[in-house]
Formats: structure tokens, C-alpha cells, sequence
């Protein structure tokens, strides 16, 4: 309502705003956009300017009013006043504005975008007052868009002129230029500006007809020469996409910047929307060494060939030109992109090219894929960063940088950090597989993937990641699902576990080494005992090497001696492929062993289950229930044992055996019960069906020929596809030392030396001749020690002086020996015992005579000639695997796996549920102390506390016992296992 006597409220955004202005409420630092909704009964759109009268004109002055009079703005923005429009205020409006900004002391920044207006001598008047500002004011930025006259320029520059105090240095000059003339006051402003740091020149000086281009490039190049403050200088265009914009940038930057007598103040040049800058580029880079970092967006070449040219000018020059060089590019110059960067790439020069791509279609965000993909894998070396968006909405997809090599020589810059914001629309365009795919063997550290929309493929597809990139030092999931569902927890648990192999891999990078797929892998075969698996050992080492059908030991194998711990085999040793064989012992006698040498990650792993339906005691089946009985405690033994690494889970076959013996043609009984175990160790390992082909009698080689076949297939897609990339180097040790070891069994311990000159010609051959003398030859040896003991070709034990080169001889000839030996268990069951002396002990405890009398006999049983293993090496590794500990006080040893318990469960009856007998420890001393643990598993579904646990914790509980007071007594544990 509109009365004389009764003024209508103010709407409460008016009221909010006047007070605010007014210096009441939060102090304002720019002023909110006057079009909106909310301010437009007062500010219309200018066809509705009449119907502002009366109280209405009284609130719209008293608004504009607190505007000019407003001591806190930072920021004056013109649009924010009358948006696209200069005419919807007056002119004395406009001077009721900006005649309080005159002596104002808090702003910094004016801003006049693209206004639209009739009258030009209105935004003459206008530019005048703005001159009058910049004279007076502490304004320190000037951003003016738009169509301008020579006299608004000269206005403004009137301002300027004759100010030797002047605080401006910031000149943002996006115009037209309406005539020649108005260069010079373009030209006039620069001069007056002695602090001007940072200058944007927009325009397209070659319409102008009045004064000729050579004479307007003159008068702006003198202008750059003489400004001795300026740091960066801005050239653009205003429509890209009209042909030959931009010639005049040429010739200004050849006067300006090049020569005896250029600016050399100036740092960081940017060029947009140009064409034809392609000779003068390459010698502006070379000429001007004062020149830092240089941008180009969007900028038209001849042809890609050259942006080839101006990549092998940065690389030919890398210690004269800039730094930095920024790049972007719209996503359909494919051929342009790849040019620059391939040409610029150098094997010694840190990277210099930051690129940016805008994409649009699936096929562009896909060759840009390809780009980064070249990055990771060390075929593109010139880029620093890359930054990949989408037109649309200008969002990124994909952004990485690369670390400078800080001085270091012979070195070169590596992608580090990649960041990706992947939406689900991307996924499913195959983004992430391409991704993932690239990250394979490099040097990548930290993996952002905060800004990303994730699922549970994505999740698989990262963990994959971490199956075969070991440098992934961090992964950022901190705004994601996986933040609060628990993948986070699992990614960084994975994460820990690669940083051991990390560390040596990030050795052989350094040392310039070749990487391919990996050769090495690990085929062990699990199961209870006479299922069968030395026979079909036996069978596929005779399908793999003709020459056993020769061997004089071919007719000695149908007689099968039980296995003594571990046996091991290599199934094929050649260029493609070193593939051992491992045979575990199915006696509960040897678990604690096995326990001990189990690989401590799934990668190169393949396990094989086999199980015999068939009871030799009762000569029937066994009820289908054992099946269940044995998988799942192997299953558990794996799961407790392997450390899991990555997406791929330990791959375990089943291999049904003694087809002949069984009363039943088909295993699909066996599918049932693959299905709920396969559900309940989903997380932990890839149990896979049993398929027909595995249902064997392991001795008839023709049965066992798609077995074999199966196995190697699987290792070929284990080792090309999901295991991190090797040297050559250490692919060629693993097959050398085999066959080394094989032709001489006398030394199957060495020394550190003698494994450094078996080493030292192959390092000749892979550590390229420009490194030979910088790397760490040190280094090199223990990381090669460290990955060939993972992949088990040699066996390591710290703190122990020999490196055993033959695992066979550990696992089996010694240590599946002694712990035979310890529990008076026969090779053959029905080989009698000719021994004088037993070894068992029913607590473990055995006196150092008994002790030196089992060591003799071990010694005396071996190989004629064997050499370099004496009891003090032989007692060194039994402590170094926690197998056992001396009692300094008695003189005594203590070795829990002689304890006769770990035999017992070998006599169980697998068709009955039979308990477990329960242990009574023997009370040896009066002063006998009880202490009660309990051990919880990680997980009691998929995980179990075996015997073979105990052994190694009793052991290091007596290293533990002795740096306290509790060695001078005897200390019994009674254990409490909870599952």
C-alpha cells in the first residue's frame, strides 16, 4: 500500500542490505548482484525504470546512496550493480555511486565486465569517474571487458597519468578497440602504473584501419620495454574460432621480449586463442631466459608438425627456457597433443609441459586416456602435470603431477600423484578398466580418489591396483562410501602390506633397470595325508621334463616315499617361466614348519587341494562329510597364513584323486559343498569348482596332461596380468640359480660373497652402462635377495650368514629331517625302525647332548661331499625360525614341534568326529609360575588357531622370558582358545 502518511515496510533483504552498508551487521566486502529476485522492485530490468517512483525512488537513492558511502568494500563489481546493462542506472545515479569510492582507502579492486550501452558519451562520463577513483583510491586491480572508445581509455588513463604514486598492479584490458587511437592510451596507462605487476591485453589490433599494425605493435612493445615492474603478461583474443586472430602477438612479443634490448622483467607470458605463433615461440623460449612459466591455451598451429617443432625446442633447451610451459587443448587435436609431448620428452630433463584437455565425446576422454597411459608407463617423460576435463560442465576427470628431480643427476622426473574424480557415468564407459590398466609397474605414490563417485566394481578394480603397483603409498577415500563401509580399512591394510616388497622394487627403478612380467611363481600342493600328492607331483614333473623317463630314478618312483616337511621341485625352469612345486607334507607333525615358510603374499601363488575319497583302512569312501572336513582346514591354514594383497585372492583348485579306487564316475557331489565353503571364504581366497578334468588318478599321465595344462594357463594370466612387474635381471638370477643348484647339491648354502660373484656378470649384462658406477650395488643385492626369497627361489633368514640356494634342502633334507627324526616318523609306514634313540620329548625339552646326537645323526645321513653345513649353522637357523631356543641356564633346548601332541592328530579317525586329547605338561620345577592368554583369531569364521601356532609363540615367549625376571624360573602357559 502507497499513502502520504503511511510508507510500506522494507522488504527484510533491503533492510538486511542498507544496514549492512550502513556499517550495521556483518561488515560487507563486495556487494550482492542488485538483479536478484529479491532486490528487483527497486532495480528492473530499464523497460520497467518508470514505474520506480515515489517511495520506491526514495529506497532505490537511499540503497545506491549506502553504496557509494560504504568504507568496507574490497570489491567493486559494476555488474553487480546493473548486470549486463549500463543504462539501468542514470548518470547521476552512477556518480552518486562512485563518488564516495574517490578517497577510499579499503578498495581494492574494480570491475567492469561486457555492459551494454546506447549512449556513448554516458560511458565516457562513466570512465571519467573511474579515472578519478584510480587517481585517488587504493585500488590496486582494474578488469575492464567490453566495446570501449579511444576517449573512455583516454579518460581512464587520465587518471593515471602524472601519479607517480600510483598503487594499480593489476591491469586486466579485455576490450575492443573501436580505433587505433586508442593504443596509445592503452600505451599511457602502463607507463603511469610504476608498481603494475600483472597485464592482460585483449583485442584485435589488425581491424583497425587507421594507423598501420606495425606502427600499434610499436607503441604497446615500447610500453612492455619501459615497465620494469611487470612479472606476467596475458595476450588474447576475443573469438577463437574466427580464422587468423591473433597475428599481432607475434611480432609484439618478438619486439618486446626478445632482443638485446626486451623487457626482462617479465616472468610468466600467456597466450589465448591465437594462430600462427609457432616460429615465434620457439624462439621466444630460447631467446628469453628471464621468461618462467608459459601458457598456451587453445592455440592454432599450421599443422601438428609444429607443435613437433616446438616440443623438441623445449627439450633441446631445457636448461635456457621456462620451467613451466602450460598447455590446453580442446580434446579433438589428438595429433597436435601427442606431438608436443612426445617430442618434448627427454630421458635427463625434468618434466616442463602442464597440459590441460577439454573432451566432449567418448572417443576424446578415451585418447586422452591413452596420454596418461604413456605417462605411467615411463613413454612420455615431458609432462608435469595433465588435467583432463569435461567441456560440459569444465570438471575434471583426471589430474596429475610429477615432482622435480631436485638437482639429482641421471635421473628422471616420474608421474607421483594422480588425482581422479570419476563419476558413475565414466565407469561404465570403461574409464577405470583403461586406468587401472596403465598403473601397472610404475612409479605411482599417492592415488586421490576423494572426488570420485565409487561402487563395488571400482573397489575391486583399486584393489587390482595394488596387486601390481607396490609403489601406492596412499590412497585418499576420505570423501567417498568406502570412507564409512569399510573398503577404506582394507585398502590401507593392503597398502601395508606391499610396503615391504615396495621398498626394493623402488630400488631396481632407481637403478634404471628393464622391467617385464614376471617368470617366477608358486604351485603348492595341500591335502591330508595319502591323498595323493607326491604321485601326482611326481606325474607332472615326468609330463614337463622327458628326461626323467630316462633317469635311472624313473623306476624308483613307484615306490612313494612320504613326504618329510616340504618337498620342492621345479615343474618348468626356461625363459618363459620358473615354476616351482612345493609338496606339503599332509602330518600334523610338519605344520609348524610349513607354517613358517608359507609365502607371506598370494601374488604368484596357485594352490592345489587334493583329496582322496577313498578310506585305505576300510577300502570304501569316506563319507562326503571329509571332504568338507579337510578343504576347510586347508582353507583355514591359507587364510591364517597368506597375507592378502589386492583384489586377486590366493587361487585354490581342487584335484579329486585315486579315480581309480572310487566307486562313483562323477564328482558333482563335491559342488554343494564348494558352494557354501566358497561363500564362507568369499574375502580371503578364490576356491574354484571342481571341474571333471580334475578328477584323476594322479599316477596315468594321460589323466593328468589338462591338469597340467590347466595349471600353466592360470600362471601365464597370474604373472602377465596380476603380479607387479620384475627386472629381467631377477628373472634371469631365478633361472640361473636353479640350474645351478641342480647340476651341484653340495653347496646348498653360500656365502654372502659367493652370491655376489654368482650375481655380478648378470649384473654387468641388465644395470644399463650409464648407471654402473652411481647405483648402489649394496642395495641392489639385498633388494635382489628380498624379491628372490619371495617368490622362494633362494630362502633368507635374518641374522643368518648363508643364503640357502637350494629350499629343498631347508625344507625338506634338513628340517623335514630333524622334526622325522624328533618324532621317530618313518618315511615308509612300513619301514621298520632301526634307530638306538628316540628324540621325542613330551614337553619339547631336550639336553644339549641329545641335541648334538640328533645333529650328528642329521649329518651323518646326508649326501657324501655336502659342504659348508656344520651344527652351528644348522643350530643358528633352527633359533633364526623361532623352531627353537636354547635355555642358557640349563644348557637344555627347546623344541615344541618334538612335542609328541602335533603327532597325535595325524592318528585321528577322519570318518569320526574324534577329540582332540587334551596336553599335560609335565610340572618340572617347584617354583613353577601358571599365566593364562587368551587368543582370539581375526576372524573365527575363515580363521583358526592350529597347533603349528603354539610352537613359534612358546619360542617367542622365551626370547621375551629372557630380558625379564621370569627366566630364572619355569613358566607354564595354559592357553584358552577362542574361535
Amino acid at each position: 500500500m502507497d499513502s502520504a502518511h503511511e510508507e510500506p515496510e522494507l522488504p527484510s533483504a533491503i533492510q538486511d542490505l542498507v544496514q549492512r552498508l550502513e556499517g550495521q551487521g556483518e561488515p560487507i566486502t563486495e556487494l550482492p548482484y542488485l538483479t536478484n529476485p529479491e532486490f528487483r522492485e527497486f532495480f528492473p530490468l530499464k523497460k520497467a525504470l518508470s514505474r520506480v517512483i515515489g517511495w520506491r525512488s526514495q529506497v532505490r537513492l537511499r540503497v545506491l546512496e549506502a553504496i557509494g558511502s560504504c568504507n568496507t568494500f574490497e570489491i567493486l563489481n559494476m555488474g553487480n550493480i546493473c548486470g549486463l546493462y549500463f543504462s539501468r542506472l542514470t548518470a547521476s545515479e552512477w556518480e552518486v555511486v562512485l563518488s564516495g569510492f574517490r578517497s577510499s582507502t579499503v578498495l581494492k579492486k574494480i570491475r567492469v565486465d561486457s555492459l551494454y550501452h546506447s549512449d556513448d558519451a554516458e560511458m565516457e562520463s562513466f570512465c571519467f569517474q573511474l579515472g578519478r577513483i584510480l587517481n585517488s583510491s587504493s585500488v590496486t586491480e582494474l578488469e575492464l571487458g567490453g566495446r570501449l572508445s579511444a576517449r573512455c581509455l583516454s579518460n581512464l588513463a587520465s587518471g593515471l597519468r602524472g601519479r607517480s604514486d600510483s598503487k594499480l598492479k593489476s591491469l586486466d584490458l579485455g576490450v575492443t578497440w573501436e580505433d587505433s587511437s586508442a593504443v596509445k592510451y592503452v600505451a599511457d596507462m602502463i607507463n603511469s602504473a610504476p608498481l603494475l605487476e600483472t597485464l592482460r591485453l585483449g583485442g584485435n589490433f589488425e581491424d583497425m584501419e587507421a594507423r598501420p599494425l606495425d606502427e600499434t605493435v610499436g607503441i604497446l612493445s615500447q610500453a612492455l620495454i619501459q615497465s620494469s615492474s611487470l612479472k606476467e603478461l596475458t595476450l588474447t583474443t576475443g573469438d577463437w574460432t574466427v580464422k587468423g586472430r591473433g597475428k599481432w602477438a607475434w611480432p609484439l612479443l618478438l619486439k618486446a621480449l626478445t632482443g638485446d634490448d626486451r623487457n626482462r622483467s617479465i616472468e610468466r607470458l600467456r597466450l589465448t586463442r591465437m594462430e600462427g605463433l609457432g616460429d615465434c615461440l620457439r624462439e621466444l623460449l630460447i631467446s628469453n631466459p628471464s621468461l618462467k612459466e608459459v601458457t598456451l591455451e587453445f592455440l592454432k598451429m599450421r599443422s601438428p608438425e609444429q607443435w613437433h617443432q616446438l616440443g623438441e625446442a623445449i627439450r633441446d633447451n631445457a636448461n635456457a627456457i621456462a620451467t613451466t610451459i602450460l598447455v590446453r587443448f580442446r580434446g579433438e587435436e589428438w595429433k597436435s597433443i601427442e606431438a608436443l609431448a612426445r617430442s618434448a620428452s627427454s630421458e635427463v630433463n625434468d618434466p616442463t609441459l602442464e597440459i590441460t584437455l577439454h573432451v566432449v565425446s567418448e572417443d576424446e576422454v578415451m585418447l586422452s586416456l591413452n596420454l596418461l597411459g604413456r605417462v605411467l608407463r615411463g613413454e612420455i617423460t615431458s609432462l608435469k602435470s595433465l588435467s583432463i576435463s569435461r567441456d560440459e560442465d569444465d570438471r575434471k576427470i583426471i589430474t596429475f603431477s610429477i615432482p622435480p628431480m631436485n638437482g639429482k643427476s641421471g635421473e628422471t622426473s616420474v608421474l607421483k600423484r594422480l588425482e581422479l574424480s570419476v563419476r558413475s557415468e565414466d565407469i561404465s564407459k570403461g574409464v577405470w578398466e583403461d586406468l587401472l590398466r596403465c598403473m601397472r609397474g610404475n612409479h605411482l605414490t599417492h592415488l586421490d580418489l576423494s572426488d570420485s563417485e565409487v561402487d563395488e566394481k571400482a573397489f575391486r578394480d583399486v584393489m587390482g591396483v595394488l596387486q601390481v603397483n607396490l609403489a601406492l603409498q596412499e590412497i585418499d577415500v576420505s570423501r567417498t562410501s568406502w570412507a564409512t563401509d569399510g573398503k577404506a580399512a582394507q585398502i590401507q591394510e593392503a597398502l601395508k602390506q606391499n610396503q615391504k616388497r615396495a621398498v626394493y622394487m623402488s630400488v631396481f627403478r632407481e637403478a634404471k633397470l628393464t622391467f617385464g612380467d614376471a617368470k617366477a611363481g608358486r604351485l603348492f600342493l595341500c591335502g591330508s595325508p595319502r591323498a595323493g600328492k607326491t604321485q601326482l607331483r611326481k606325474t607332472l614333473m615326468r609330463i614337463n621334463h622327458s628326461w626323467l623317463h630316462r633317469s635311472s630314478l624313473y623306476n624308483k618312483w613307484d615306490v612313494l616315499w612320504r613326504t618329510k616337511g616340504i618337498e620342492v621341485e621345479y615343474l618348468q625352469n626356461n625363459d618363459k617361466m620358473q615354476i616351482s612345486i612345493w609338496d606339503l607334507a599332509g602330518q600334523w607333525i610338519f605344520r609348524t614348519l610349513q607354517n613358517v615358510l608359507f609365502p607371506q603374499t598370494n601374488n604368484f601363488c596357485v594352490f592345489l587341494f587334493v583329496y582322496s575319497p577313498f578310506c585305505e583302512e576300510t577300502s570304501k569312501n569316506k563319507p562326503d562329510s571329509c571332504f568338507k572336513t579337510e578343504l576347510e582346514d586347508w582353507l583355514s591354514f591359507i587364510t591364517s597364513s597368506v597375507k592378502i594383497t589386492g583384489r586377486d585372492l590366493p587361487q585354490v583348485f581342487v584335484v579329486i584323486s585315486h579315480k581309480d579306487k572310487a566307486t562313483y564316475s562323477s564328482v558333482s557331489w563335491t559342488q554343494s559343498i564348494i558352494e557354501e565353503l566358497t561363500q564362507r571364504f568369499a574375502n580371503f581366497v578364490n576356491l574354484l569348482p571342481v571341474q571333471e578334468c580334475f578328477h584323476v588318478d594322479s599316477r596315468k599321465k594321460k589323466q593328468i596332461i589338462p591338469l597340467n595344462s590347466h595349471i600353466f594357463e592360470n600362471f601365464n594370466k597370474l604373472l602377465s596380468e596380476k603380479s607387479p612387474q620384475v627386472p629381467l635381471l631377477c628373472s634371469q638370477l631365478t633361472f640361473l640359480l636353479v640350474t645351478k643348484t641342480k647340476k651341484n647339491r653340495s653347496f646348498p648354502l653360500w656365502s654372502s660373497k659367493k652370491f655376489h660373484d654368482f650375481c655380478a656378470p648378470s649384473f654387468t649384462q641388465f644395470v644399463p652402462s650409464s648407471h654402473a658406477h652411481s647405483v648402489d650395488h649394496s642395495s641392489i643385492m639385498k633388494s635382489i635377495i628380498s624379491y628372490l626369497n619371495d617368490v622362494g627361489s633362494i630362502v633368507y633368514i635374518p641374522n643368518v650368514k648363508y643364503i640357502i640356494v637350494d629350499p629343498n634342502w631347508l625344507t625338506n633334507t634338513f628340517l623335514g629331517e630333524l622334526i622325522a627324526l624328533g618324532q621317530n616318523f618313518q618315511a615308509q609306514e612300513s619301514e621298520p625302525s632301526n634307530r638306538t634313540s628316540s628324540y621325542a620329548s613330551k614337553d619339547g625339552f631336550v639336553s644339549e647332548s641329545v641335541f648334538a646326537r640328533l645333529i650328528e645323526e642329521f649329518l651323518r645321513n646326508q649326501p657324501h661331499g655336502q659342504r659348508g653345513v656344520g651344527r652351528v649353522e644348522l643350530e643358528n637357523i633352527l633359533v633364526n625360525l623361532d623352531l627353537c631356543f636354547k635355555l642358557e641356564d640349563s644348557s637344555q633346548y627347546f623344541i615344541p614341534s618334538f612335542i609328541p601332541e602335533h603327532a597325535s592328530k595325524e592318528e585321528q579317525d577322519h570318518q569320526e568326529a574324534g577329540h582332540v586329547k587334551s596336553m599335560y605338561w609335565e610340572n618340572r620345577s617347584e617354583t613353577s609360575q601358571f599365566v593364562g592368554i587368551r587368543i582370539e583369531c581375526q576372524d573365527g569364521r575363515t580363521m583358526s588357531l592350529r597347533a603349528a601356532f603354539f610352537p613359534r609363540f612358546q619360542v617367542r615367549l622365551n626370547y621375551a622370558f629372557t630380558h625379564t625376571q621370569i627366566n630364572r624360573c619355569k613358566c607354564q602357559l595354559l592357553f584358552v582358545i577362542s574361535v
